[in-house]
């Protein structure tokens, strides 16, 4: 059973302080170990972690107002800050990811330059992949607990909850390529060992780069206006049109948007009889209510009029 919304907040604020302080000891962990093993693919870990630890910090403060009322300052609340912290927190991992790939290109390309590339060692990074890994699939554990306790509505928590399992596989993968290069000694790949943990880069990349573009495209549609999913859209017009049958009104539309964990109603009816403002108050509570049970938070607005002045297209 899902907890009050202030016992929600306090369960993702405290997974969130523990990403934060395990993302600033990866960081540093990941830095160095790239400058004891002379690897861009623990750099790339590291700076991953860098990224995760100012998100966790900025998260934090999101999570703590969203829902909150409306203000003179905010008339609309807080609910985009979370729809905009997820679009800024993918456009930054995208630009790391894209980073990583320019240095592990430069350092190909200096090899095949006929330049020096420094030798590899190992030991530091055996280490590093064991505890890191451990770490960050303690915090994917801990984050989906979290979300799963919150009512699987915070898109904070399930993105870093992503990210530590992106972060892991990071680590885990690096990790083990980088330390089976050795054995690569003797065969016809030995002359390209010296280059093997920049190909590991641009292989991880590749293959971990769709999680923060998908995060980024599903936001971005968020913060266009673009209409919720047809299944919850579908939600709430079967529930206001029930709604409005029961009070003897005329349901036009609903129109729905999602700002992270919050949806925005707009029911438009036309009453059909005279009635006083207060019976419009109360048709949105209630709406309000019955969404509350199938949606999750909502907030509601009701416009009165005689037509549905909604284009197609």
């Amino acid at each position: 059973m899902n907890g009050t919304a202030a016992q929600n907040r306090d369960v993702e604020r405290n997974a969130l302080a523990v990403g934060k302080w395990s993302n600033l000891f990866m960081a540093f962990a990941g830095i160095a170990t790239a400058w004891a093993s002379r690897s861009d693919a623990m750099l790339v870990d590291g700076l991953y972690s860098a990224v995760n630890f100012v998100s966790a910090i900025a998260a934090a403060r999101i999570g703590a107002r969203v829902g909150l009322p409306p203000t003179r300052q905010r008339p609309w609340g807080h609910d985009f800050d979370e729809v905009l912290y997820v679009t800024f927190r993918s456009l930054i991992l995208i630009g790391v990811l894209v980073f990583a790939a320019v240095v592990s290109g430069s350092k190909i390309w200096t090899f095949f330059s006929g330049g020096t590339v420094p030798e590899l060692i190992f030991g530091p990074i055996a280490i590093y992949a064991v505890v890191i890994v451990l770490i960050c699939l303690g915090l994917a554990f801990n984050f989906h607990r979290a979300y799963r306790k919150t009512g699987k509505r915070s898109a904070i928590l399930k993105t870093e909850a992503r990210a530590a399992l992106i972060d892991g596989a990071l680590s885990l993968g690096s990790g083990a390529a980088l330390l089976s290069l050795p054995f690569l000694e003797g065969t016809v790949l030995a002359p390209y060992v010296p280059i093997g943990d920049a190909v590991i880069v641009l292989i991880l990349i590749l293959a971990i780069i769709w999680q923060p573009l998908s995060s980024f495209r599903t936001t971005l549609a968020d913060l266009a206006g673009v209409s919720a999913p047809s299944g919850t859209h579908a939600k709430v017009a079967r529930a206001a049109r029930d709604l409005a049958r029961e009070k003897q009104y005329r349901f036009h539309r609903a129109a729905v948007l999602q700002a992270g964990r919050m949806h925005w109603v707009v029911a438009y009816l036309d009453p059909e009889h005279p009635i006083e403002a207060s019976a419009v108050d109360t048709f949105r509570d209630m709406l309000a209510a019955r969404l509350e049970d199938t949606v999750g938070p909502v907030r509601v607005e009701i416009v009165v009029t005689a037509s549905d002045l909604l284009q197609s297209g």
